[in-house]
């Protein structure tokens, strides 16, 4: 199978909950990209699902928020989470996604780089 993916993923680590109707349910988010994010779950949400989601940046108080909506999900053979999945986004401010940025940024900038010989 080809991979469909247009844009580079960063790979990050943010707790988030996200809201079905009046249920609300726990998410980590495991990557970001232009278009959207991946996502390990204990529940196994269905494609085409419109999720609205509050996404925690490690140290900042105010979540970001989005709406998305479920392109894929399959369920894992995994203690840490049932299953994996991705949202496209479907109404993301540019603030907000700013501000998911500029998290990815800064530790992009502290991670450990090889050595250029």
């Amino acid at each position: 199978m080809g991979e469909k993916r247009k844009y580079v993923r960063f790979d990050v680590l943010m707790d988030a909950i996200c809201r079905i109707g009046s249920s609300f349910k726990k998410l980590k988010v495991n990557n970001f990209s232009k278009e959207g994010i991946g996502i390990l779950s204990r529940e196994l949400f269905s494609k085409g699902e419109d999720l609205k989601i509050e996404m925690m940046i490690p140290g900042d108080d105010v979540p970001v928020l989005f709406e998305g909506e479920i392109v894929w999900m399959n369920e894992l053979a995994s203690d840490s989470a049932d299953c994996q999945g991705g949202i496209k986004f479907k109404k993301i401010s540019s603030g907000e996604r700013g501000r998911i940025l500029e998290y990815i940024y800064r530790n992009w900038i502290k991670a450990p780089k090889a050595e250029v010989k």
